[in-house]
C-alpha cells in the first residue's frame, strides 16, 4: 500500500509539472544574415527534437540526443522513463543521413517519423562544419554500440555526456544551436521551439 502511494505520488508530481510547463517552449533568435548560409532545421516530433543541418555538400545530416535506454533500446516504460528524468543515465546520440538539396520540403520526404512542425534557420557555413565535425566523431568512435531503430529511423550509438533532467534532448539541441550561433532563451526542457527574430 505504502509503494502505491509513492508510485501515485510521483505520477502527479510528473502530470502536474508536463501540465505547468505544457506553454512554455525554448525561444531561438538566429544568427543575423550569415556571409556563407547554410540551412539548418530544428525538428518537433512532440516529446523530444532534433537537428537537421546542411553540409558542405549540399546534403543533410539529421542528429538527436537522448536516453540510451528509453531512446536507442526501446525501453519507455513509465519507470524507464522515471528514472531518465530524475537519474544521469546512459546517453545516445543519433544520426541519418539525408539527401539534398537542403529544403524544408525534402527534409519532409526523408524524416519518416511524426514531424509536428520544423523551424527553418540559417548558420554560418563555418560553425555549421564545426559541430557537424564534433557529432560525426562521436558518432565514428562509439560505432561499436550502434543500434538502428526503425521507429526512430535514426542509427543511435553512445554519446559521452550522460543525460538528466539538466541535459535533455531539447537542451542539448539548445546547446548545438548556440553552437551554431543562435541565442536560446526560454524554457528547453520541451520540443515547442519559437523563433524570435
Amino acid at each position: 500500500m505504502k509503494i502505491t502511494s509513492i508510485r501515485t505520488g510521483w505520477l502527479i508530481l510528473v502530470v502536474c509539472i508536463s501540465l505547468i510547463l505544457s506553454g512554455c517552449s525554448g525561444r531561438i533568435t538566429p544568427p543575423t544574415t550569415p556571409e556563407t548560409p547554410r540551412a539548418v532545421f530544428v525538428l518537433d516530433h512532440g516529446q523530444h527534437s532534433s537537428l537537421v543541418i546542411e553540409d558542405k555538400h549540399g546534403n543533410m545530416a539529421r542528429y538527436s540526443y537522448g536516453d540510451w535506454r528509453y531512446y536507442a533500446e526501446g525501453k519507455t516504460s513509465f519507470w524507464s522513463g522515471l528514472r531518465a528524468v530524475f537519474a544521469p543515465t546512459k546517453a545516445a546520440l543519433g544520426r541519418k543521413q539525408l539527401s539534398g538539396p537542403a529544403t524544408l520540403e525534402n527534409v519532409y520526404k526523408q524524416v519518416r517519423i511524426s514531424v509536428i512542425k520544423a523551424v527553418p534557420l540559417e548558420a554560418e557555413a563555418s560553425a555549421v562544419d564545426a559541430l557537424q565535425y564534433k557529432l560525426e566523431t562521436i558518432y565514428l568512435q562509439n560505432q561499436d554500440s550502434k543500434i538502428y531503430r526503425q521507429d526512430y529511423d535514426l542509427e543511435f550509438v553512445h554519446h559521452p555526456m550522460a543525460y538528466s533532467v539538466r541535459h535533455n534532448s531539447n537542451q542539448i539541441i539548445g546547446q548545438w544551436l548556440t553552437e551554431l550561433g543562435s541565442e536560446i532563451h526560454g524554457w528547453q526542457l520541451l520540443s515547442n521551439w519559437q523563433v524570435r527574430h
